[in-house]
């Protein structure tokens, strides 16, 4: 082989390993596409089978007649017969809806949410915000996981936002000063009060 003036026997080595290794890419992306190809031809292929079935199930069976022996309209007119038209007379899409109850799946209870609820539960009473962060933050030092106040004061604000709103694992107390107080929902008598036992001190 005849080789180039401006390379070498080594580059010519080095690109000739190059275009090969880029050619053994390409075959596997053909490779791969092809068989993405294949598994959506076979996906299509059984989703024309199933209409063709439902299709001929359809025609063999089209309708009965009603009790007088006259056929049904759908026998006489088709689905245009029967079903209400829009513009230029076609059917009108009759909109479905979904009458299942939506349920969100409950947000999962972090660490920072636990402390606050083992919190609550060891002091047996309602708790100011700052005396929750307080005690959590004895906690979260113990634990190896306290950073600073700031991040701690702010995770455990939205900690109380996500427990009384969305959770519904604790409940807001009014309070005269500044802040809310948080309790148990299991504090509260059947008509809804925080019972004495469990109120602010």
């Amino acid at each position: 082989m005849k080789l180039s003036g401006k390379l070498n026997e080594f580059d010519i080595l080095d690109l000739l390993n190059e275009y090969q290794s880029e050619l053994r890419k390409l075959k596997y992306k053909t490779d791969f596409v092809r068989r993405k190809v294949a598994e959506l031809e076979e996906q299509y292929n059984a989703v024309k089978l199933k209409k063709g079935k439902a299709r001929a199930e359809n025609s063999t069976n089209p309708g009965s007649s009603d009790e007088e022996g006259q056929a049904s309209p759908l026998l006489e007119g088709g689905i245009e017969a029967i079903a209400p038209k829009g513009k230029r007379g076609r059917p009108r899409k009759e909109k479905l809806v979904d009458l299942t109850p939506k349920t969100r799946k409950p947000y999962p209870l972090s660490i920072w949410d636990t402390m606050i609820l083992q919190s609550l539960e060891e002091n047996g009473k309602a708790m100011l915000s700052k005396t929750i962060i307080e005690q959590v933050k004895q906690k979260a030092t113990e634990a190896g996981i306290f950073d600073s106040e700031e991040k701690l004061k702010s995770k455990v604000n939205q900690c109380l936002v996500k427990l009384a709103n969305k959770r519904n694992d604790i409940k807001k107390v009014n309070y005269k000063g500044k802040g809310f107080g948080y309790a148990l929902p299991v504090w509260y008598d059947e008509k809804g009060k925080l019972t004495k036992e469990h109120m602010l001190k």
